[in-house]
């Protein structure tokens, strides 16, 4: 069950993630070209201003759903209730504490925007945002940690596709026949109260008992262990917001709100793929949670092993494809005035590969509970990407903010994280891994010069020349990851997991 769950949940999410791809893409191409990159930099340096905002949830919902692991599996539905009844009061606290936060903010918002302030009403358009943000802590959101914690996340993901694909479509007429950046925000803001709503009715109808136990109440023992494993997860929750977040605001405050529209094309790109694989592997976390509560810590490593070759070759194939096809689809697509040069094109795609070799490491060390342990790690890791991110910014533009971001990231986070997974979870040396990583990172290099020399006979830009590229990077890693790895145990052990998964599905 645990096996069927984890695909369930890796199933609904990437393949619901496809389908999000397709429809942003839509809705961003319809965007440029009916409202321009100027409401386009004020729309995405609004949404990185509201994610730095949300740095006051601190991982709360993180330190409950690894609270929840426990009580699920021994069914204790007094207990069950008690930890979603601290997370509901919690949640609207922290909406309100956003919202309050926010408002204060409004009269600072011209000294972060270069240009642009004066297309819209910037202080309407910024409130509206803000209140998207707070809906979701006030409408049911954290209802959804449940299901996630019950593995059980493909429930949360079916109803977000579904009222997306309703309210994208909804604000691609709007902008095509009224090119109103007010009514797609409203519309926007819509969409994601009504899909909290869906998935707390199924919430109330799956978990009865959650009404029944409505004013239970977490012991005091056992808020302890809340409260200490929210402090270690509240640090890495500071670290995530000040990395992915910041960065549009540095490149506002130092260069221009337009940069930060041109910016967010490439971020949509990185960000859709990242999410794509976060959905797939955090898919495993409450398995892996089960697992490491049920199970032996060699089990745990070994599984620990396969997901990160799995993680390895998806994000090592990714990163080749992104480096040889950013440039020219970007063009196909919104036109040559929205292009970045190579230099910033390499440093995007470093910090994606980066961010996603990690990305196991932060699964498992949220499902064994390790957040006390690595507590002031994550704030090195941001009072650093800020404070060189700020320093290259004047002198080398955009490509220094993200140095920034990839360099707190090698002086930290890439060798702190599977060093306490190793460590802490395991009990063995990291040492091995290290030896992966690298072993990956140079067949990732060869592939990539490789697949450049291929292609480099279709260097003019047209759709034709974008799909023969498209091939040889899907074939060329691919086939000789398989060559490399089809005899080793990770491989094995991967491949006999989808073929019982898909016996199981036919059998249905």
């Amino acid at each position: 069950m645990r096996t069927i769950n984890s695909m369930k949940n890796a199933a609904t999410g990437v393949g619901g993630q496809s389908l999000t791809i397709i429809l942003q893409f839509i809705s961003r191409t319809v965007f440029i070209y009916t409202l321009g990159k100027e409401y386009l930099g004020i729309s995405s340096l609004f949404s990185s201003i509201l994610q730095v905002l949300s740095i006051t949830e601190l991982g709360i919902g993180t330190a409950i759903v690894y609270s929840l692991y426990k009580p699920l599996a021994e069914k204790d539905e007094y207990s069950v209730s008690a930890n979603m009844n601290f997370l509901r009061k919690a949640y609207f606290g922290v909406g309100s504490l956003v919202g309050v936060i926010g408002l204060i903010l409004i009269p600072f918002l011209p000294s972060i925007m270069k240009e642009t302030t004066d297309l819209v009403n910037i202080n309407l358009v910024y409130i509206l945002y803000l209140f998207q943000s707070v809906s979701s802590y006030w409408f049911f959101a954290y209802k959804s940690l449940l299901l996630k914690a019950d593995q059980k996340s493909y429930i949360v993901n079916i109803s977000k596709y579904l009222v997306l694909v309703f309210s994208v479509g909804l604000q691609i007429i709007i902008l095509i026949v009224l090119k109103s950046f007010i009514l797609y925000t409203i519309i926007g803001i819509a969409a994601n109260i009504v899909s909290n709503l869906i998935v707390s009715h199924k919430v109330d109808k799956s978990y009865p008992y959650l009404k029944k136990y409505k004013n239970a109440l977490l012991p005091k023992d056992e808020k302890k262990i809340v409260y200490k494993n929210l402090y270690g997860v509240s640090m890495y929750k500071i670290n995530s917001t000040i990395v992915r977040s910041t960065d549009s605001i540095v490149i506002s405050s130092f260069i221009s709100t337009i940069a930060v529209g041109l910016y967010s094309n490439y971020h949509l790109i990185v960000s859709t793929l990242i999410t794509m694989s976060k959905l797939f592997f955090s898919s495993f976390t409450a398995s892996v949670g089960n697992l490491f509560v049920s199970e032996d810590k060699e089990k745990s490593e070994f599984i620990f092993r396969c997901l990160s070759f799995l993680s390895f070759w998806l994000y090592g194939f990714a990163a080749i494809t992104l480096w040889i096809l950013f440039n020219p689809f970007i063009t196909l697509w919104v036109g040559e005035e929205y292009l970045f040069n190579n230099y910033i094109v390499l440093v995007i795609v470093i910090d994606f590969l980066l961010d996603g070799y990690q990305q196991v490491s932060i699964s498992y060390k949220d499902a064994c509970g390790l957040f006390w342990k690595g507590r002031y790690r994550p704030l090195a890791t941001g009072v650093l990407n800020v404070v060189i991110s700020v320093i290259l910014a004047p002198r080398i533009g955009i490509a220094g903010v993200l140095l920034g971001t990839i360099i707190s990231r090698l002086l930290t986070t890439w060798w702190f994280e599977p060093w306490m997974v190793h460590k802490y979870a395991f009990g063995i040396k990291v040492n091995n891994y290290f030896i992966r990583y690298f072993k990956f990172i140079g067949l990732v290099l060869i592939m990539g010069y490789f697949c450049n020399l291929i292609i480099s006979p279709f260097s003019e830009v047209s759709w034709v020349n974008l799909f023969i590229k498209l091939a040889v990077c899907i074939i060329i890693p691919n086939s000789f990851f398989y060559v490399v790895f089809k005899n080793t145990e990770e491989f094995q052990y991967i491949k006999e997991a989808l073929a019982k998964l898909f016996s199981k599905i036919k059998r249905r």
